[in-house]
């Protein structure tokens, strides 16, 4: 009888430990590029600037798996990075300022941002 529970037990953990995404032992999160000034952009009007701000949000925080050990449902060590809000907010600065000049139109800003929630859609 106490062999059958240990067994239970243990087949019971095993399906929790699974159907949650395994375990990790330890997992470190990294924020990159944290010392990047943040480029000096101006706005032709406040929607431009409200486009751009929601763009930033839609991949701010997104965290990078760049090192892992162990298998599917268990990991033993495991690594991501994610990147700095202003070297976040350059990024985005990049691809919607189509001409380069770091003044964003309200054209460039919702060009852009339509052109990343339609990726983002499934």
């Amino acid at each position: 009888m106490n062999r059958t529970m240990q067994t239970c037990t243990v087949g019971l953990l095993a399906v929790l430990l699974w159907g949650t995404g395994g375990c990790q032992v330890f997992h470190r999160t990294d924020e990159i590029r944290s010392d990047e000034p943040m480029l000096e952009v101006s706005f032709e009007n406040e929607e431009a600037e409200k486009l751009f701000v929601k763009a930033v949000h839609t991949t701010f925080g997104r965290e990078k798996n760049v090192a892992r050990i162990g298998l599917p449902g268990l990991s033993l060590y495991s690594r991501d990075e994610t990147v700095a809000w202003n070297a976040s907010c350059n990024d985005h600065i990049r691809k919607i300022d189509t001409d380069g000049n770091l003044f964003i139109t309200e054209q460039e800003a919702r060009s852009y941002y339509q052109s990343i929630t339609a990726t983002a859609a499934p």
